[in-house]
C-alpha cells in the first residue's frame, strides 16, 4: 500500500466536511414543506444542473456518514 502524507489526509477530511455541509444544505432544500422555489433557488439549481464540472452521484453511492 502507498503511504499518504498527513497533508493529503487533512485535505481529504476538509473536503469531506464541505461535501457533508453541501449535502445537508441540499437535503434541507428538499425537505422544505413548500414545494415552490423562489427565483434565486431556481436559478441556483439550474446553474448547478448545467455545470459540467459538478460530478453528480447517486445518494446510494456515497459513503455512509459516521455518527
Amino acid at each position: 500500500m502507498e503511504k499518504v502524507s498527513e497533508t493529503t489526509v487533512e485535505l481529504v477530511l476538509t473536503e469531506l466536511k464541505r461535501i457533508r455541509r453541501e449535502l445537508q444544505r441540499l437535503e434541507d432544500l428538499l425537505m422544505e414543506e413548500s414545494l415552490e422555489l423562489n427565483e434565486d433557488e431556481l436559478k441556483e439549481l439550474l446553474r448547478e444542473a448545467r455545470d459540467e464540472s459538478i460530478g453528480w452521484v447517486k445518494l446510494e453511492d456515497l459513503p455512509k456518514p459516521e455518527d
